[in-house]
């Protein structure tokens, strides 16, 4: 054999040295990133996950493996989003965003939209995140292996079905939720046991809290799921007044999510929590829970309102990139935007100066932090004078019989019509909605008017009077 064979024959066989090297290191890869990740977030254990995860990218990057790496920032962005930190998360979206492009993956441009939708519902951009959920269904659906794609499907349902029931979109809640019972969450049950509370169906609740933990015997549920059916049984036993019972079940669930950093269910229980100790008549420990509850509000308040705004701008700049391409409408667009975001803006900005002149004050005593939280009234006032975005959202939660009554019995009722509701609930005259509604005296009659249509009012009905009544 001369020299020229034997350096061809060795460099063929070291060829398929590597390449079943690289072929190995792939499935070690994949099987890494399904299921060791699946058992850490099972187990609660997110920080893991994202120091694993990013072992994992640098090892795809050395075989140039694009889709390891795509899914290991996904997986980074979906622990960070449950830990709340948002702006991180999206930072890692939007690095698999741009390396995506170059690949063409059903399941892993499902996984992006996913993670966006999440993030989106988690700063309370419901809109966005059904947009985001709507494009991951598509992809999903075209997911070829079927127990993936229906596990996919079903997920991306229950997230929207919160965006819709957030947004008052009963019909959307009730159709998406009959489609998320093939394969039920304990979340799924918590949620439905929550409306149950708010219309003081305590039994009802009680029923699905129950299907909850059953499901906590029949599947393999995340450690999150868990700390949630206990904060569910919480807050069943507030109700029963139950309050030392309820306080084993809360403070079990807080040391979960504690130690997984869901800063947002650690809000949750914060609140449950300080209403047992309240109903113990423990003054000491609810004021300490209150103010633990206060100042982790104040802090992801905080948070949200720099991600929002990137948001935003990030929406601005995809919108202008859209219109573009469309020189027709590019203008209008263009002048739409910059109205809109002024808007969003100057309403984060009033919301960010409230909250950092109450920040700025002397700390309150035990006393009167109690007070500033209980009055809630006085809170919905002041949200709509300074036409808060969360206003309806707080109206709801100080007027639920009324807002459920008014938008089951008429359906024909919208959000615009349900907020001039809210106005006169609160008593406030023409001229003053006109004025916190930024619209004039005359849109306010109209509005009236057609309200009283709806809500099949005659003349000598006074409409002030009637909503009171309800």
């Amino acid at each position: 054999m001369n020299t020229h064979l034997r350096k061809v024959l060795f460099f063929t066989l070291l060829f398929f040295v590597f390449k079943f090297k690289a072929q190995s290191n792939v499935a070690e890869i994949d099987s890494i990133q399904t299921y060791i990740f699946s058992k850490l977030v099972k187990e609660g254990d997110l920080n893991r996950v994202i120091l694993q995860e990013r072992k994992l990218i640098e090892a795809s990057k050395k075989i140039d493996y694009k889709k390891g790496e795509i899914k290991g920032c996904l997986n980074i962005a979906n622990a960070l989003s449950a830990m709340k930190r948002n702006q991180e998360s999206i930072k890692f979206l939007e690095i698999a965003e741009i390396k995506l492009k170059k690949v063409k993956d059903d399941e892993l441009e499902a996984y992006l939209n996913y993670v966006y939708g999440v993030n989106y519902y988690s700063l309370e951009l419901h809109e966005r995140a059904i947009k985001s959920f709507n494009i991951a269904l598509e992809f999903a659906k075209k997911i070829k292996n079927n127990k993936e794609r229906e596990k996919k499907i079903y997920f991306i349902y229950d997230w929207k079905r919160s965006s819709f029931e957030f947004l008052g979109m009963m019909d959307s809640v009730y159709s998406t939720e009959h489609k998320c019972m093939k394969s039920p969450t304990p979340m799924l049950y918590i949620n439905i046991a929550e409306r149950h509370f708010k219309s003081h169906n305590i039994d009802s609740a009680e029923y699905y809290i129950n299907k909850a933990n059953e499901l906590l015997f029949t599947k393999q549920i995340p450690l999150e799921g868990k700390a949630n059916i206990l904060r569910a049984f919480g807050r069943l036993n507030i109700e029963k007044h139950n309050y030392n019972k309820a306080l084993d079940y809360l403070l079990s669930s807080l040391k979960i999510t504690n130690k997984a950093n869901l800063r947002s269910r650690d809000l949750k229980s914060y609140k449950l929590i300080a209403e047992a100790y309240k109903g113990l008549n423990e003054l000491d420990k609810e004021n300490e829970y209150l103010s633990k509850y206060s100042k982790l509000d104040d802090s992801l308040q905080g948070e949200e309102k720099t991600v929002v705004n990137e948001v935003v701008e990030k929406l601005i700049t995809e919108q202008k990139e859209n219109e573009k391409r469309s020189s027709l409408n590019f203008y209008y667009t263009i002048f739409a935007i910059i109205f809109m975001s002024s808007i969003l803006i100057y309403t984060i900005y009033n919301k960010y100066k409230t909250r950092q002149n109450l920040l700025s004050q002397k700390e309150l005593e035990a006393q009167e932090l109690k007070k500033k939280l209980d009055n809630a009234y006085d809170e919905v006032v002041k949200l709509a004078i300074n036409s808060d975005p969360s206003f309806m959202n707080q109206f709801k939660k100080l007027y639920p019989e009324f807002y459920n009554n008014l938008t089951s019995k008429y359906q024909n009722i919208n959000s615009n019509d349900m907020k001039l509701c809210a106005f006169i609930k609160l008593n406030f005259s023409s001229s003053e909605i006109a004025e916190y509604d930024h619209i004039s005296v005359r849109t306010v009659e109209s509005k009236k008017y057609r309200l009283r249509k709806k809500l099949d009012l005659s003349r000598d009905i006074n409409l002030y009077k009637w909503i009171n009544e309800h």
